[in-house]
């Protein structure tokens, strides 16, 4: 099996030539609403043979169902196979951790949460539980943005434990505090989970309410259900139905830092803090290179380049570039009864597309 490491160390494979000049470059980009303005892979900067490289190498990747390619606000390539279309809603997995800490922006920007720095004991005091350790009401929700909360959490395993609980906040509250917080990264989608019903708390209003009014609305996005808990809350850690297209609008957010067609969504210094290094992210381990951790994003340079990327079970990819004004979508399409063929879709993005821009 792999596991998320590997998914997020990614491996690598042979990309090709490089060819012509780049014709568009958006310093302004106008944004698409509903639907993506779009110009031809030459126009962008890349080799027009990318759309040819990339299909002949989607075999390498059989989870893969569609891919989509965003460069200077314009879409230059989208393709989808094994049953799937534009049209075709994908379970996003973890990638909706990003989603989630992305509102927690707005709602900072928003002036209805004070700080990140507000403890479980200031936010959700009422669902801590009687036995659980007395420090957990100190945990910082900035502790849980970073995956860092101390608390234990059987990482290999952690959709299951999720799962197996009957109150998904409480189960999260109750585990012994292993390390101080801040210091030690812990992947925990309980954590995550307890992010969106916090939020919840705060603006007074279920999560996916509050979310398609200040992201998917002005962001054009169509979204599908959001999976839930066992108390009926929206799971703020995995689960979100979303277009691939649609997760390329929440990556070319958070690369023009929280501005969507002259508004400012969310705070830039948030979304700066969201896709840069908070704490260690995954170590190395069995010739694994390890990936920092910012705000449930992830942070990479792997290419020479600072890039960040939301990351789902099954190959759910959002890398972003800022510097090359990039965006890449990778949707893995299964069905909950599925498994899908575990393959690292990271190397799309990084040996394959960024090799084929011409600069």
């Amino acid at each position: 099996m792999i596991t998320r490491r590997q998914f997020a160390a990614g491996s690598l494979i042979a990309a090709g030539a490089l060819a012509p000049a780049r014709l568009i470059a958006q310093s302004n980009p106008f944004l698409p609403v509903e639907t993506w303005p779009t110009a031809s892979l030459a126009e962008l900067g890349f080799d027009p043979a990318l759309g040819e490289r990339l299909i002949a190498a989607l075999p390498n990747f059989p989870a893969a169902t569609g891919v989509c390619v965003v460069r200077h606000g314009h879409l230059g390539f989208e393709h989808y196979r094994n049953g799937y279309d534009a049209t075709t809603l994908v379970n996003i997995r973890s990638v909706t951790k990003s989603v989630t800490s992305t509102l927690v922006g707005i709602a900072l920007g928003r002036g209805e949460l004070e700080s990140i720095d507000l403890t479980v004991g200031d936010l959700l005091p009422d669902r801590i539980p009687a036995d659980a350790d007395p420090a957990v009401a100190n945990i910082a929700l900035r502790s849980f943005l970073s995956m860092t909360s101390g608390l234990w959490w059987d990482t290999h395993d952690d959709w299951p434990m999720l799962l197996a609980a009957e109150n998904w906040v409480e189960n999260t509250l109750r585990q012994p505090i292993v390390a101080p917080q801040g210091s030690t990264y812990l992947y925990n989608t309980g954590g995550s989970h307890l992010i969106g019903v916090a939020l919840e708390t705060v603006v007074g209003r279920p999560l996916e309410d509050y979310a398609e009014e200040h992201l998917f609305t002005p962001l054009g996005i169509e979204r599908g259900a959001w999976m839930r808990s066992p108390q009926g809350e929206a799971n703020g850690g995995s689960g979100l139905e979303l277009l691939p297209t649609d997760m390329a609008k929440l990556g070319q957010l958070l690369l023009q830092q929280g501005r969507w067609n002259d508004i400012q969504i969310l705070p830039e210094n948030f979304a700066v803090a969201a896709t840069t290094r908070q704490s260690d992210g995954e170590g190395v381990t069995g010739g694994n290179v390890g990936v920092p951790y910012g705000f449930q994003w992830w942070v990479t340079n792997g290419t020479g380049h600072e890039a960040f990327f939301a990351l789902g079970f099954g190959g759910q990819y959002i890398y972003v570039v800022p510097e090359l004004e990039l965006v890449v979508v990778v949707a893995a399409g299964f069905g909950d009864g599925e498994r899908p063929v575990l393959t690292s879709h990271r190397p799309i993005s990084e040996q394959i597309v960024i090799p084929a821009i011409v600069s």
